[in-house]
This record gives C-alpha cells, structure tokens and sequence, in this order.
C-alpha cells in the first residue's frame, strides 16, 4: 500500500485521529501525515524551563496529545486544497499529495480548493457530502443540533472505520450512516 492520509489541524482531534489511524491500519498501511501551523508544544512553557522555572520534562505534552511513531507532522499551514488533483498546497510553497484527507481544524478555518472555493464539505456529514475521500471531524457545537453532538472520540472510530473501508474499496460508508450530528 502506498496511500497517504493527510489530516489539516494537529490539535486533540487531529491527533487523535492520526494515532488511532496509525493504530489501526498498521503494518503495510498508509502513511499518516499531520499538518499544523503551530508546534503543539506552548512556547510560553519553552520559555519558563529556560530560566529554569520548571524542568525540561514539562515540554512533554501529555500522552493522549503526542504523536505515535509511523505519524510524521508537518509544520505549515495548509493555504488550498485541490480535491481534483488531490493535494494540499502549503504556504511554505510545497505540496503534499493525499488519498484520504481528514479536516480536524476545529473552529478554524478550512484552507480554500485551487478554484478559490470552498472546501465541498457537509457541516454534519462525515464523509463530505460530496467527497468520498474527504472526512470532517467537527468540533463541539458545529452540529445541526448544538446540544446533540457526538463526542470526538465516537468521531474518529467512525472516521476509522469509514477510511478503512474507503482505502479498501474505494467507496465510502453510506449517506444513512454517515450523520455524525445525532447522538
């Protein structure tokens, strides 16, 4: 296997993503490539350990925000994204390629397509309404129904098990299911 899954946002989500992606799909499975604009690491607390406030062991995130090994990150932030050519435009200039791309930004905002559109995603669909190889982990509150929202951890084994089926045939699960705004 030689697919990529590409994840945009590093934060709880995305990581969470990744790793259970990794966890899952082990052994000849897909690369597993996180992109983030920050170092989820808090550069305030960088600065407290060099003047010796607190020890270097505090630069360890805690473990359900660390990256497992076989996930590579990369520091950038996704500018576009063209879901034709199936790639990632960074603003560092370079491109990253994708066979599956999940989008964990949270309340940020999604890069745009090549076209200068909008990214074809659902607000309450997982996969993307109109993109089988596109899947939304939605924050808290972004459902159709605010007070009846599935908890991320549900998300991502949905997410699992929707981009396992699609790498394995090419479909995604189907539109009855794929509602993640009810609880």
């Amino acid at each position: 296997m030689n697919e990529q899954i590409v994840i945009i946002g590093g934060g709880r989500a995305g990581t969470l993503a990744a790793n259970r992606l990794r966890t899952a799909l082990r052994g000849a499975g897909p690369r597993v490539v996180v992109i983030d604009r920050t170092d989820p690491r808090d550069q305030e607390l960088g600065l407290l350990v060099a003047l010796g406030i607190y020890g270097p062991g505090s630069l360890q995130p805690p473990e359900h925000l660390q990256l497992r090994e076989g996930v590579d990150l990369r520091l950038a932030d996704a500018a576009t994204v063209d879901t034709e050519r199936k790639e990632v435009f960074l603003t560092d200039g370079t491109t990253v390629p994708y066979d599956v791309l999940v989008l964990a930004t949270g309340r940020h905002r999604l890069p745009a397509t090549a076209d200068g559109g909008r990214l074809p995603v659902a607000a309450s669909r997982l996969p993307s309404a109109s993109r089988a190889d596109v899947f939304t982990l939605l924050p808290a509150g972004a459902g159709s129904w605010p007070a009846v929202e599935q908890p991320i951890q549900s998300q991502v084994e949905y997410l699992v098990s929707g981009v396992r089926r699609y790498l394995d045939a090419g479909t995604p699960l189907g539109k009855d299911v794929a509602d993640t705004s009810a609880g």
